[in-house]
Order: structure tokens, then C-alpha cells, then sequence
């Protein structure tokens, strides 16, 4: 049975990396091929028209790692050279959007085009809908969490609990603070009384966002990584481009030996401004480990220790690094 270590540790004791040995090597993929070609393309709006200065990358389909990637030209165009036959995946990116489109590279310079979606009108967002559990709350609850909320970010979390139990008092159902309280209370050992805040908030207002993420991360730590995908999706159902869903879903993946799922799910949350986050780098190297890719897992584990992070996720990426050293090693090369 896999130990739980604390919530802090960001849960990820629960990838094993017993399968190292046995994974299929699949970092010999496109690279193998013999022969180069290219790809070249075009970037529209909705409306049509060309679109400039978007990132387009190519990536494998396999693991999500990109093979080559540049910028649309003034007239919405692309081109991609010295790419080794093989399918790929095209994807274009702007601040808001995002569309991918599958490719096949064989002989000569396929020519495609890529259309970002309209917005959709009818969609509603965290940010656009107030729920109606919102707007029935009294102001004074409003201005103690909105208190509790500031005390909570600059990790005042007694002067913030607080807060929220004044706030709570008033209004029993008020679904923002018990959220709030839920992410205090999964600092505990026990972080039982966390998840039954968190599932009592989404009863009461099924919009609340941080909540889904907040309790896919506590499915995770207890082992329940279907749970942990579905309530991902539904948090993602809310708030599209929220990085964190994704990376739980990276994790869940992960956990069920779905590497290269996992790797998808965690490039999608560095597309979405995860990537200067240390937590991100480390799960993208527990799912590149078990694939063998040794090196792009000795980068990320680098990377991970490049940003700010707490001395559970150093401790991890150190003893992965020393790990991938052994690996490296003459004799263990030997025995593979």
C-alpha cells in the first residue's frame, strides 16, 4: 500500500517509479525516421481573416512534447522545416484560444489551415455569472471574507480563519468562505474535515470553481483518481483555461500508469500559465520517467527546482535527479 505523505507535498508519493525498467521506450519516435519535410500553413481568426504573431508548435502526439514551434507572419502564415516523417499534432495559440488540428508529415510540404472558434455568446463564466448563492449574501459576510481572503493570501491563515468563522456565523451557506476554510483546513495532517467543507460548498453552489480543484487534489492524495478526473472536468467545465484542473488531471493519469495521457494533460496547464509553477515541472517528469525520456525529465526536474518551491518538492526532484544518474550509469545501461 503507497503511504500518504502530507497535503503539502503535493501528492505526489502516489506516482510509483517501479515501472522505469519496463516502460516502452518511445523517445526513438519520430527521430528515427530517415527522411526530413515540412509543414506550412495558415492561422484565421473566426472571422476569417489572417492572423499574426500566434505561436504554432508541433508537437508528438504520443507525449505532447513539442519537436518544433514558431510564429505566424504578418499574413497569417507559418512554416515548419527539417521535421522527420511521421503524425503530429499542429497546434496555434493566442491569449484566449487555442485550436490543434492532427498532421501526417510524409514526402514534401503538406498545407493546412487553422481556424480559431468564435466566441460563444450563450457560454457563461466564473467571471461573467454571478450565482444566485452570491448574491443572497449579506454584505457584512461579504466584507469579513473578502477580509479573510487578503489574510489567506499573505498566509495569515489563523487571522483569516477567523474571518470566515464571523462570516459563517452570519451566513451558514455562504459558499465562498466555506471553500476558503476548506483550503485552510486541508493544511492539517487530517485533511478529512477540508473535504467535507469542500463537498458541503458545492452542495450549496455548484459554480464554486477553487472547490472542484481544490477536492480533485484531495481525491488524488486518497487514491481516487476516477473521482479526481471527473470533478476536474466539471471545475474545467467552469473555467476552461484553469491550469490547476489540468494538472490533476495529469496526476490522475499518472497514478493509473496513463503516462502519455498525463503528459498532454500537463502541457495543456503549461499552455495556461502553469509553467512557471514548480509543481508542474516535477508531475511532468514523473510521467516522462516511466517512458524512458531521461533526458526531457533531467530538464523538467531542473526547471522545477529553478522555480520557487518548498523543500518537499526539492527533496522529490533531488532524489529523481540521483535516480536518472543511476540510470545513466555504464552499468545500469548494461543491464537494460
Amino acid at each position: 500500500m503507497v503511504s500518504r505523505a502530507p497535503f503539502a507535498t503535493l501528492l505526489l508519493s502516489l506516482f510509483a517509479l517501479c515501472s522505469i525498467v519496463g516502460a516502452q521506450n518511445l523517445s526513438d519516435g519520430a527521430s528515427s525516421a530517415s527522411l526530413i519535410a515540412g509543414v506550412q500553413g495558415k492561422v484565421l481568426g473566426a472571422d476569417g481573416r489572417p492572423v499574426p504573431g500566434i505561436h504554432v508548435e508541433l508537437d508528438d502526439p504520443s507525449t505532447a512534447i513539442p519537436v518544433i514551434s514558431t510564429y505566424t507572419q504578418p499574413d497569417g502564415t507559418f512554416e515548419l522545416y527539417n521535421i522527420p516523417q511521421g503524425n503530429y499534432e499542429v497546434i496555434a495559440e493566442s491569449s484566449d484560444s487555442e485550436v490543434s488540428r492532427p498532421v501526417s508529415v510524409q514526402t514534401g510540404r503538406p498545407t493546412l489551415e487553422l481556424h480559431f472558434p468564435g466566441s460563444d455568446s450563450g457560454a457563461s463564466s466564473p467571471e461573467a455569472t454571478v450565482s444566485v448563492a452570491r448574491m443572497l449574501v449579506p454584505s457584512r459576510a461579504l466584507r469579513m471574507y473578502r477580509q479573510a481572503l487578503k489574510d489567506f493570501n499573505a498566509d495569515k491563515f489563523d487571522e483569516a480563519a477567523k474571518q470566515l468563522d464571523g462570516a459563517l456565523q452570519i451566513d451558514p451557506e455562504y459558499a465562498d468562505a466555506l471553500t476558503l476554510r476548506g483550503l485552510i483546513q486541508l493544511r492539517e495532517p487530517d485533511i478529512s474535515a477540508g473535504r467535507q467543507t469542500l463537498e458541503r460548498a458545492l452542495q450549496i453552489d455548484p459554480s464554486e470553481t477553487a472547490a472542484y480543484i481544490a477536492l480533485a487534489a484531495v481525491y488524488n492524495h486518497e487514491g481516487r483518481f476516477d473521482d479526481a478526473m471527473h470533478i476536474s472536468e466539471k471545475g474545467l467545465s467552469l473555467a476552461p483555461r484553469t491550469w490547476q484542473a489540468y494538472l490533476e488531471m495529469a496526476k490522475a493519469s499518472i497514478a493509473k500508469s496513463m503516462y502519455q495521457r498525463g503528459l498532454k494533460f500537463i502541457r495543456q496547464a503549461e499552455r495556461l500559465g502553469g509553467n512557471t509553477y514548480a509543481e508542474v515541472h516535477l508531475v511532468k517528469a514523473y510521467a516522462l520517467m516511466p517512458l524512458k525520456l531521461y533526458k526531457e525529465a533531467k530538464y523538467e526536474l531542473q526547471a522545477s527546482l529553478a522555480r520557487k518551491h518548498d523543500d518537499n518538492l526539492a527533496n522529490q526532484a533531488q532524489h529523481m535527479l540521483a535516480q536518472l544518474e543511476d540510470l545513466e550509469t555504464p552499468a545500469s545501461i548494461a543491464q537494460r
